[in-house]
């Protein structure tokens, strides 16, 4: 009902709206306009979002103004009624235009489609775009995820210097604390994988090919190994990972009032594109933070032979470098990067514990064993060769003390 008498009250704008196309796309290039205006006016949807991009990226180089100005009206363009029919297709609408006037911020910021969205339009200092994102924040505070992030931000006093990262700390222990059962199993399974190395190097100096595959898995069999249960816990904490990072994306206009250390703080806002002036932001700092972190997580995984570290470490390497390329290209906030570091550090924490120190302890007892063994081998020898001195049974010279000289 309601929907339906705001369509009735601006419905008399699309015309108006067409116009003020027209007339601001030849301000700018008003070659570049004329077939995305004819496909608005056909009601052709997906074509005209296509003209939008074409402009883009033709004229992102050679003309910023021109690709800024396309973003721009691709904004209004998909808030207006001529794009939104319905509920469904509104808050579609809301979320591309976001994506376009935020593609402006980042991309053109020198231009006057940026002074547009970014200049403030009324008494409470908000512009267009925050005007934008304070609508589609309340649309997502229904969330469950929302809710829950919010209550954490509460919680702490709802304070912009340290409320919202201390709830993405907490949220991370939250979701560290419920994954404990699924993160022991999987780690408890790499440590049994790292108990039988010795016994599959053993295996694959004398068997190969199809063989060694049998010989392995009833090596696996004879001693009870899963060599696929480290596996399963990580393929299970998937769908709730996901869910997390739906709940903070969610969040991520009400991240506009957190700061983190130097996140926000007046350093920010001189290098406005490597340092986040707001948790809504990306990082470049903790974006590099996180990248360390991801690597020595993987570092921490201990490997029983030379070549399968030099493996581990070339993963590690790898995969953090690529995690580095998503958080850049995506431009993802710094509210979610801090997430996953928080997860790292525990994580780091939890190998420790549970691989590391486990495997030390061992290794350390295995070494004690060793050399009650060989002592007990040169005292029973010893015994039974009273003839033979501690050198002939030792192999090595025995120290012999001097004698003091008399006075």
């Amino acid at each position: 009902m309601r929907f339906s008498l705001n369509l009735t009250i601006v419905s008399v704008a699309i015309v108006i709206f067409s116009g003020c196309l027209l007339s601001t796309a030849s301000a700018q290039n008003p070659q570049a306009f004329v077939q995305v205006n004819q496909l608005i006016k056909q009601g052709k949807k997906d074509a005209a979002l296509k003209a939008f991009s074409d402009i883009v990226s033709k004229y992102q180089r050679s003309d910023p103004e021109t690709a800024a100005e396309a973003l721009y009206q691709e904004g209004l363009y998909t808030q207006s009624p001529a794009y939104a029919g319905n509920e469904k297709e509104l808050e579609d609408g809301q979320d591309k235009a976001v994506a376009a006037w935020q593609q402006i911020s980042n991309n053109y910021p020198n231009t006057k489609a940026a002074s547009k969205i970014l200049s403030p339009i009324n008494d409470f200092q908000r512009s267009p775009l925050g005007i934008l994102e304070a609508k589609i924040d309340k649309r997502n505070s229904t969330g469950v995820m929302y809710q829950i992030i919010n209550s954490l931000v509460k919680l702490t006093g709802s304070h912009p210097n340290y409320s919202y990262w201390i709830a993405i700390i907490l949220l991370a222990i939250l979701v560290k604390v419920l994954l404990i059962p699924l993160t022991r199993k999987q780690y408890v399974a790499m440590r049994e994988m790292q108990r039988m190395q010795p016994l599959i190097k053993e295996l694959q100096k004398k068997y190969k090919g199809q063989e060694l595959s049998q010989k392995q898995m009833e090596l696996y069999k004879e001693h009870g190994v899963n060599p696929f249960a480290s596996c399963l816990p990580s393929l299970l904490q998937f769908p709730f990972l996901i869910l997390i990072y739906r709940g903070i994306i969610a969040y991520q206009y009400a991240f506009v009032n957190g700061k983190f250390l130097w996140v926000g703080s007046p350093i920010s806002f001189k290098y406005p594109h490597y340092i986040a002036t707001s948790l809504a932001q990306p990082d470049i700092p903790l974006l590099v933070i996180y990248t360390l972190t991801n690597y020595l997580t993987m570092r921490l995984m201990p490997a029983q032979d030379p070549a399968q570290q030099s493996q581990t470490n070339m993963m590690a390497l790898m995969t953090s470098g690529m995690f580095f390329y998503m958080f850049l290209i995506y431009r993802w906030s710094s509210a979610f990067v801090l997430y996953w570091l928080a997860l790292n550090a525990i994580s780091i924490w939890q190998q420790y514990i549970y691989v590391f120190r486990p495997q030390r302890l061992s290794r350390l007892n295995q070494l004690a064993a060793d050399g009650a063994a060989s002592q007990e081998i040169i005292t029973t020898t010893i015994v039974d060769n009273p003839s033979k001195s501690v050198t002939e049974l030792n192999g090595k010279p025995a120290r012999v003390r001097p004698r003091k000289k008399k006075r």
